[in-house]
């Protein structure tokens, strides 16, 4: 069975789809088409651990007979192996009383409860500790901890697709080779978001638990796995939710939910400028507009910023509730089209009107299923993407298997249309999206699903009566 595409009559005044009929379409592959990737990534979905991590550490500490494993043995051990981040939380989380905690022992517990009280209030989510947990809560991929594809990132200008797995690899495929180039490293855990240097042809951008890892990847390369002389690492003092390069390909940005400093990298000299701020936390998402003149950066709280970037000065804009969890630039780079984590709401800012609130511009509250009554249709947005042409867009919901498509006109007031809906093969839930920046014939979606398939939709094959 392959994937459905199910047209679709009518737009509801935006809070319901609704359809008639199933359009099963075979298209004639264009020459184009026919160099794109065949992908279809088979990683096995591990069960999950049955202890924290510090717990599985401790029962490695080399000990001699009859030694017993002291507050701060185990205390210098994780320090060691995994930080004093984990090391300070490790000791938060042990019962003293049965302990032989000394006096110095309970005046370090309390002076760190103390500062990630005042931590909590800086930064929000701050108690989400583990970068895993911390990258799942925000991440735009669905399930992000179990999907056997963890993030796509089409290359700006080449025909070359980067995909993060559930192993921690990156796979890159150049055309319609099979065969990728592994791109892997001890330090690449927990990978976040990808992001391909503009104007250039080799750079990759990798998000993760320790930083940045900025990888040059030889086109020529293929089949093989490059070396570490092959990446640099821009570090980070938590893990990093998310890398964004400016158009031009000189700065590239990156920030954690957990600090509240926003990095522009000059990669070049791998140097950073932090910009610091308090309300709102850390960054979970950063998006640079085409022009290169704003920055789009959301945060665990209910606020988002729009950075000017000649400047650097920001413009503070609040949520209802919850966070940003998705966003998307307009291809003149004046407006922005975002969704939070609370509502099944899409909203646009627009920095060309007089006005200093975001407008409304669809509604995406739950609905009957288009094929199953049983099963549910929209809901809150888990990911959006709008095409370099600002002519099509792909909507995933939180809770929903399918994909909305929709027609867009951004001038002079933005509009949407539904042209249709995707659903994978049985079983299957659409987990990442991702357009292809130069794709000739109109616009290219690519999709992937949970089952590790990945899927090139070219939007020329709609039915023509569904053009606005």
């Amino acid at each position: 069975m392959s994937s459905q595409l199910i047209g679709m009559e009518s737009f509801r005044e935006f809070k319901s789809f609704a359809t008639e009929d199933f359009v099963h379409t075979d298209i004639s592959k264009t020459h184009e088409e026919s160099q794109l990737p065949k992908v279809n990534i088979n990683v096995p979905v591990l069960p999950p651990t049955k202890f924290p991590r510090n717990e599985a550490a401790l029962a490695f500490i080399p000990i001699k007979d009859n030694e017993k494993i002291t507050v701060w043995k185990q205390f210098l051990f994780i320090r060691r192996t995994q930080g004093i981040y984990q090391a300070f939380e490790l000791l938060s989380q042990m019962d003293l009383n049965k302990c032989s905690a000394n006096k110095m022992t309970c005046g370090v517990l309390s002076l760190w409860k103390t500062l990630k009280a005042i931590q909590s209030v800086t930064v929000p989510n701050s108690s989400v500790l583990s970068s895993v947990n911390t990258i799942a809560t925000f991440s735009h991929t669905k399930d992000w901890s179990t999907s056997p594809i963890r993030f796509l990132a089409w290359h700006p200008h080449c025909n070359k697709l980067a995909v993060a797995t559930r192993d921690d690899t990156v796979l890159v495929y150049t055309g319609s080779t099979s065969t990728p180039v592994v791109v892997r490293h001890s330090s690449q855990k927990d990978i976040s978001s990808l992001a391909w240097r503009p104007l250039c042809s080799a750079q990759l951008a990798v998000g993760c638990a320790l930083g940045v890892a900025l990888w040059t990847v030889d086109p020529a390369s293929l089949g093989t796995r490059p070396s570490a002389s092959c990446l640099t690492h821009l570090p980070h003092p938590t893990s990093v939710n998310t890398v964004s390069w400016d158009p031009q390909g000189k700065y590239l940005a990156s920030g954690s939910a957990k600090d509240s400093s926003l990095y522009i990298w000059n990669v070049e000299n791998r140097e950073a400028t932090l910009l610091q701020k308090i309300r709102g936390g850390g960054y979970t998402f950063l998006t640079w507009n085409p022009t290169g003149d704003r920055l789009l950066a959301g945060t665990p709280g209910n606020v988002f910023k729009i950075w000017e970037t000649r400047t650097w000065s920001a413009e503070i804009w609040d949520v209802v509730d919850g966070h940003i969890q998705a966003a998307a630039w307009s291809p003149c780079g004046t407006k922005a089209i975002f969704a939070d984590s609370v509502h099944p709401i899409l909203y646009c800012v627009d920095k060309s009107s007089s006005t200093k609130a975001a407008t409304v511009v669809a509604d995406f509250t739950e609905t009957q299923s288009l094929t199953e009554e049983t099963e549910r249709f929209g809901g809150l947005v888990q990911d959006l993407v709008w095409d370099p042409r600002g002519e099509r867009l792909a909507v995933i919901f939180r809770t929903s298997d399918y994909v909305a498509l929709f027609r867009t006109r951004y001038s002079p007031t933005l509009s949407l249309f539904p042209c249709g809906v995707m659903k994978g093969e049985l079983n299957e839930v659409a987990t990442t999206i991702q357009f292809k920046p130069d794709f000739e014939n109109g616009a290219l979606l690519t999709v992937g699903w949970s089952s590790g398939r990945i899927q090139h939709v070219p939007f020329s094959f709609l039915p023509q009566h569904l053009e606005t």
